[in-house]
């Protein structure tokens, strides 16, 4: 099974921030935020870190065992049948069970409107992902990937 991810190629990241920038602009209609602006910062579904010196990307890998799932007491998380793990926010409470859950770091909170949030590809999103397209360098990249490369192994 397939489904669209963001991958990030290190060597060409600048850690700009536009790719969280047009994130969070692309989900809430807003524009002219700036990397650090706080809402950005707590509204991200993607977020690039710095380990060990290199850019590294935060995101969802839809574990075969999917630890959030399993601890989520609302069903706000839901496995769908090309293996993707969904966050569905209107029924999520906010309650932080699944960011404990996910050991990759790729669930998080938002703090203002009382849910957590993860990066889902934009599946649902008109016009798709704004995250790869405002790349400047064209580190991030949109790539159907197989679930199963991308699930650890045992």
């Amino acid at each position: 099974m397939s489904a669209r991810f963001p991958a990030l190629d290190a060597q060409l990241c600048t850690k700009c921030g536009a790719c969280e920038v047009a994130c969070v602009e692309s989900r809430y209609g807003l524009t002219g935020l700036a990397p650090n602006d706080d809402v950005v910062l707590e509204r991200r579904r993607l977020a690039v870190r710095i380990v060990a010196d290199v850019p590294t990307l935060n995101v969802c890998v839809h574990c075969p065992d999917s630890p959030c799932i399993a601890v989520c007491p609302h069903h706000a998380l839901l496995r769908f049948p090309d293996r993707r793990v969904e966050l569905l926010e209107d029924r999520c409470t906010g309650c932080g069970h699944c960011i404990s859950a996910c050991s990759y770091r790729a669930i998080r909170r938002v703090t203002a409107l009382n849910i957590a949030v993860k990066c889902d590809g934009c599946q649902t999103q008109a016009g798709g992902p704004a995250c790869a397209p405002a790349c400047p360098t064209g580190a991030l990249t949109m790539t159907a990937l197989s679930i199963d490369a991308l699930a650890p192994r045992r």
